[in-house]
């Protein structure tokens, strides 16, 4: 099993930087400031990097530094007992440049997983209380990182699905209808969803049995989580499905069913979990479902992810800060980096805890002092 370790990280006119370069340690990195300092913008930063894209859901445009034209970013990474460098290149409106030791790939998709990321934040209990949409997408990009195949398949997805909805759109507007064009489609389509699906199917049920032992271990509570995929292909292929729906589809001018509609039903106790949680379970529910989302990713690629904790400790008790901390140096993750508003919560644990960390602290998107612990 092997660790990934960010040993810099520069970043050029993203977000609230126009220019600053971390240099970080083993273990965990702990990077405090006030809200709105720019905390964030470096895990974000080092999500960019993994999975081509921010992490909470913002156009490339919207990504570079106010009043300028592109962003970069690089990353020197100790893997596999060599140093790598990733750098991104972005200037909104034209192709994106991701490159390994200065050479692009042919493919950006070729990228993903090189440097695979789990981020947690506040808002990640859309997980289970937000539309299916945010379950999917907690599936997809778990996928994409450690199967390259499933990355394949659901950019085949999308791309098929955007030409049959097309084609739907012209018929609803009084274009001819041909059946024999939709059933080329789907018979391209079949294949691909049947793949998605399953790799679904299974990906669910291993990712849950790892989330009742962490939801164990944090909550120490005797409520069970649990999990099931309500796929569109449980009771039929690809294509019966596509003809029996085919009159509603012609009618409504989209597809109305399918891998893009599936949902996950999150329940504790056999209850759905976004109508009967309290907030303390439902903080533990989310940091047990990431933290298997992690702990997935590390036993199929047998590599472990950078682990990026954004502001979860707040309005958290001492008492759960120490245990979540504790539960985190168990489990024997890789790198960390945490982002606080409070200088002494996270380092202070972790000093009791014999870990190595290093401190950083911001103010207006500037390294203001680093602290060795």
């Amino acid at each position: 099993m092997t660790s990934l370790e960010v040993q810099r990280l520069t970043i050029v006119q993203f977000k609230s930087y126009q220019e600053a370069t971390f240099d970080f340690g083993p273990g965990f990195q702990v990077i405090v400031g006030r809200n709105g300092m720019g905390k964030t913008n470096v895990l974000d930063a080092l999500h960019y990097l993994g999975l081509c894209r921010s992490y909470f859901s913002l156009r490339d445009h919207e990504l570079v530094s106010h009043g300028l034209e592109f962003f970069r970013l690089e990353a020197r990474v100790f893997q596999e007992k060599k140093t790598v460098s990733y750098t991104a290149k972005v200037q909104p409106g034209n192709r994106k440049e991701f490159e390994k030791d200065k050479k692009g790939y042919p493919l950006l998709a070729d990228h993903i997983g090189q440097l695979p990321v789990v981020l947690v934040a506040p808002n990640d209990t859309d997980i289970i209380n937000g539309s299916s949409e945010a379950r999917r997408k907690f599936m997809d990009q778990t996928l994409c990182q450690v199967d390259p195949m499933y990355l394949t398949n659901l950019s085949l997805y999308n791309r098929l699905l955007l030409q049959r909805n097309a084609y739907l759109k012209s018929v609803f507007q009084g274009g001819r209808f041909d059946r024999g064009v939709l059933d080329a489609i789907d018979l391209q389509l079949a294949p691909t969803a049947e793949y998605i699906g399953q790799e679904r199917i299974e990906f669910v049920n291993e990712l849950m049995a790892l989330t009742i032992a962490n939801y164990k271990a944090i909550s120490r509570a005797a409520e069970v989580p649990g999990a099931a995929y309500q796929g569109s292909l449980e009771h039929s292929g690809w294509v019966d499905l596509m003809k029996k729906h085919q009159s509603q589809d012609v009618k409504m001018g989209r597809t109305m069913h399918g891998l893009h509609r599936d949902e996950i039903q999150l329940t504790l106790d056999g209850f759905p979990a976004r109508r009967f949680s309290s907030q303390g379970q439902l903080k533990s529910y989310v940091f047990a479902l990431k933290l298997a989302q992690y702990q997935y990713s590390t036993l199929k690629t047998e590599r472990k992810p950078l682990l990026l904790l954004d502001d979860i400790f707040d309005k958290l008790d001492q008492e759960r800060v120490e245990a979540l901390l504790a539960f985190l140096v168990d489990q024997q993750v890789g790198q960390v980096f945490i982002t606080d508003t409070d200088a002494q919560r996270v380092p202070g644990v972790l000093g009791k805890l014999n870990q190595p960390f290093r401190t950083f602290h911001v103010a207006n998107s500037a390294i203001q002092e680093v602290i060795q612990g």
